[in-house]
């Protein structure tokens, strides 16, 4: 009895002893999951060789010293239709128009040393491209080579023709040549182009009106005897006296000369 107690305990604990054939099955689920992503990155390495050697052998497919069909169009020692059309030696249709030697129609018509632009519709003679007040410079160094008596009246009338054209600064020179030698008309003119009361920013280099240099200049003429001057000047006292009251200073300046 107690022998076979003994062999069924002895029994028991070998196999207790053995591995169990039963495997966990999370285990076996690992092993398929990485089974997967290895077939998952194998194929993807495969797709992308077999299109990189698709595409190697669609270049290949031109044989050896032919580019592509339009090189194939054009065998070796020919450039295109163009070149053909226009053989080694001789330049293209607009070359033949113009042969060595010869600019193109636009340069003929427009050569280097006449210095002008040619633009759609025309051409600009950059001659013509004189800087403001030039003319009025030159004109008034002209004056001064003929020496006085200056023709003032004469000067009086360019520098309004300047001005009905739009020429301020040539304008604006002549008048000023004029006035500061005593002629009445450019000084009262001077006079109204600062004058706040008359001021026309289109008429005037200044980009505002200017009172104190209007009374300088009304001033000048009413010293010669100009009645219109002296009005003038009242004219701006009134305005100094009302725009000091809001406050603006170059009015309250103004208003120390009175």
């Amino acid at each position: 009895m107690i022998s076979r107690v003994v062999d069924k305990k002895m029994t028991e604990l070998n196999e207790s002893r053995r591995p169990s054939s039963r495997q966990n099955p999370l285990i076996w689920l690992a092993v398929i999951v990485i089974g997967l992503i290895l077939f998952l990155f194998v194929s993807g390495d495969r797709n992308a060789s077999l299109t990189n050697t698709d595409t190697g052998s669609t270049t290949a497919d031109s044989p050896v010293g032919e580019v592509s069909s339009t090189a194939d169009a054009n065998p070796v020692g020919e450039v295109s239709s163009t070149a053909d059309a226009n053989p080694v030696g001789e330049a293209s249709s607009t070359a033949d128009a113009n042969p060595v030697g010869e600019a193109s129609s636009t340069a003929d018509a427009n050569p280097d040393v006449s210095g002008s632009t040619s633009v759609a519709g025309g051409t600009i003679d950059r001659s013509l491209l004189i800087p403001p007040g030039m003319r009025a410079r030159q004109y008034i160094e002209q004056l001064r080579i003929e020496g006085t008596p200056y023709p003032f009246p004469r000067v009086f009338e360019k520098a309004e023709a300047y001005l009905r054209d739009g020429s301020l600064a040539d304008a604006h020179l002549l008048y000023f040549f004029a006035a500061r030698e005593g002629h009445l008309p450019a000084i009262m003119k001077l006079g109204e182009m600062a004058d706040p009361n008359l001021f026309l920013a289109e008429n005037s280099l200044l980009d505002h009106a200017d009172a104190i240099q209007a009374y300088k200049w009304y001033r000048k003429a009413e010293l010669l005897g100009h009645e219109v001057a002296t009005d003038r000047v009242d004219d701006l006292q009134q305005w100094a006296k009302v725009e000091a009251r809001l406050g603006d200073s170059t009015a309250r300046q103004l208003l120390l000369n009175f």
